[in-house]
């Protein structure tokens, strides 16, 4: 049976592991062919992709770097056809509070979570105009809302990337590109237990209605959805997936 996304091409930056991982095979599994671009490789990813019966291709690459990028995306053209989705799922976390972050730490935050999210999305401009329902989901955070304290550089980063969102989403209705964010909590990855401890999973999931840590998959079905046509008429958009933590 096919899917929301069957015949669409989809860029997942990150998605080697973690959040961006499982959006990718979540996408694969509605249709969608994958397009990964990440610093490390991403071979898991490939094979739960061509597992899903979807072609997939990946390149090593700093997404803060805009020739890259753009040589990216054209790699992308090349070998999978014109993107209609794009997913900004990468993302730097430092975990220091402004006595103790650098300043070089503060910029390269910022140069991943919001540069590379402004860089990818220009680069794939084209391409989401051409489909005439292109999609840009931004993968942000509900700390924005309820800040840690050690994470100043992260959340920072991660309200800047909802501006993004918002003003990208008025400059591009016109070419019927929608354009949202998904906050989500504190989600296990391999990530986020080496940056906090379990102590801090276990404070984020007393504030949240729902009593539990939150999984990669429950942040994917809410980007398969956003990606979809199902969501249409959804643009500028921050949707937290985080457990009611914020109950916005």
């Amino acid at each position: 049976m096919a899917g929301r996304l069957t015949g669409r091409t989809a860029v997942v930056t990150g998605g080697s592991a973690g959040i961006g991982q499982e959006i990718a095979r979540r996408l694969a599994s509605e249709g969608a062919d994958i397009a990964v671009a990440d610093v490390d490789p991403a071979d898991e990813a490939r094979e739960l992709v061509t597992e899903a019966g979807r072609r997939f291709f990946s390149d090593k690459i700093d997404i803060s770097d805009a020739n890259a990028i753009h040589e990216f995306a054209a790699r992308v053209r090349s070998e999978l056809g014109a993107a209609d989705i794009l997913v900004n799922s990468a993302a730097v976390v430092l975990p220091a509070d402004i006595d103790h972050v650098t300043y070089d730490e503060w910029r390269r935050t910022f140069a991943v979570n919001v540069d590379g999210a402004f860089l990818t999305s220009r680069a794939f401009l084209p391409d989401l105009k051409a489909s005439g329902s292109g999609r840009i989901v931004n993968i942000t955070s509900s700390s924005y809302w309820t800040p840690p304290p050690p994470f100043v550089s992260y959340v920072s980063s991660k309200g800047a990337l909802n501006g993004l969102t918002s003003v990208l989403a008025a400059n591009l209705a016109a070419h019927h590109i929608t354009v949202k964010g998904v906050a989500a909590s504190l989600v296990r990855t391999a990530t986020a237990v080496e940056n906090t401890s379990e102590s801090f999973f276990e404070q984020t999931v007393r504030i949240q209605n729902i009593k539990r840590v939150q999984l990669p998959a429950d942040v994917s079905g809410v980007v398969a959805f956003l990606a979809s046509d199902d969501a249409a008429f959804i643009t500028g958009q921050i949707i937290a997936a985080d457990g009611g933590s914020t109950r916005r």
